[in-house]
């Protein structure tokens, strides 16, 4: 009898494994229709859906739970870009001017993903044309640091290219929000 339990045991534990390894049984291709509609008109459209297809819950989501999805992905990318800086900060000698734009980009990277926190709080009451303008604020702010590094030796470091994604990312959550707003 304990051979038949632990043989079941040992199926069900099997099964598990390999039903968490494979594709979602969703559409034909198990991918949402509704990714390819929202990033249509999105300038950086496969970027946006790498993203958007990268999160689970994208995958059976409907047009505003794709552009939280959005929001998030944009926030938890400026998040690791605020760990970069700092850690780069604490842990590098950098030329004075170089420290400075990393220090005002630290800045910049606090107040965005501030606003990318009010768009999440935005969109979730609704309150489309708050979300847009958080996001236009965290868009600003990643320009702001992109003007100050495109200014600056040193662009050898690893910034100007995370700051390029983060704006990037936020634009693509903004033309998300605005996609919803006009459906």
């Amino acid at each position: 009898m304990r051979l038949v339990i632990n043989n079941v045991v040992l199926f069900v534990g099997i099964f598990c494994l390999y039903l968490s390894f494979s594709p979602p049984i969703n559409a034909a291709d198990g991918n949402n229709p509704l990714v390819a509609q929202a990033c249509e008109k999105v300038k950086a459209k496969d970027l946006c859906i790498s993203s958007l297809m990268a999160e689970h819950a994208s995958k059976s989501a409907d047009l505003a739970t794709l552009a939280l999805i959005s929001i998030k992905v944009a926030s938890n990318n400026g998040t690791k870009t605020s760990f970069y800086i700092k850690k780069t900060l604490d842990t590098k000698k950098l030329e004075p001017a170089v420290e400075q734009n990393f220090q005002d980009c630290e800045d910049n990277y606090i107040s965005a993903t501030q606003q990318l926190d009010g768009a999440v709080s935005s969109l979730v009451s609704k309150n489309y044309k708050d979300t847009k303008m958080f996001l236009e604020s965290a868009i600003d702010d990643a320009i702001t640091c992109d003007n100050g590094l495109r200014k600056m030796a040193g662009n050898q470091l690893e910034l100007p290219h995370r700051n390029i994604m983060f704006r990037q990312l936020c634009i693509n959550a903004l033309d998300v929000v605005l996609f919803l707003m006009t459906s």
